[in-house]
């Protein structure tokens, strides 16, 4: 192995579970800015079919997945699974502001809470404080954040 193989950073890796095909649009195009690997699914059952094989640093949800269905139970479901996934973080996608809402969230276990749109700001600052050592791919040298 190389020395430059040792610099490199680990592959940063993102899923994106959203049934709008217009909010996973705008979240891909964030997350390609900032994610190596970037894939989205417009379904629970996708999302448990992508789980089977993919293991992201963080995963977005939308707050509702579908008229039976919303981000938040899926959320306390994900944490009672008896697997590795149960600890990834999910941050929560909402159109709404309601801190009640940012609340409820956390009480199920959503790591984070981001109002959309999603920014590259927004999932920056979340994907920092979720995932250790995180450096966006695009940072250019010398611009980082503190």
């Amino acid at each position: 192995m190389s020395n430059a193989n040792l610099l490199e950073k680990p592959k940063s890796k993102i899923l994106i579970v959203d049934d709008s095909k217009t909010d996973t649009y705008v979240a891909r195009k964030v997350a390609e800015e900032l994610f190596d690997e970037v894939r989205s699914v417009h379904s629970v059952d996708a999302m448990f079919k992508e789980l089977e094989t993919f293991r992201p640093d963080i995963c977005t949800m939308d707050i509702n997945l579908s008229d039976h269905l919303n981000g938040i139970s899926l959320v306390a479901e994900i944490r009672a699974l008896d697997s590795d996934v149960s600890v990834m973080p999910i941050v929560i996608l909402s159109s709404r502001q309601m801190p009640s809402d940012k609340q409820i969230a956390a009480n199920a276990g959503a790591s984070g809470y981001i109002v959309k749109p999603v920014t590259v700001e927004s999932l920056t600052d979340m994907a920092c404080k979720l995932i250790p050592g995180f450096v966006p791919k695009a940072a250019p040298f010398g611009e980082m954040s503190s």
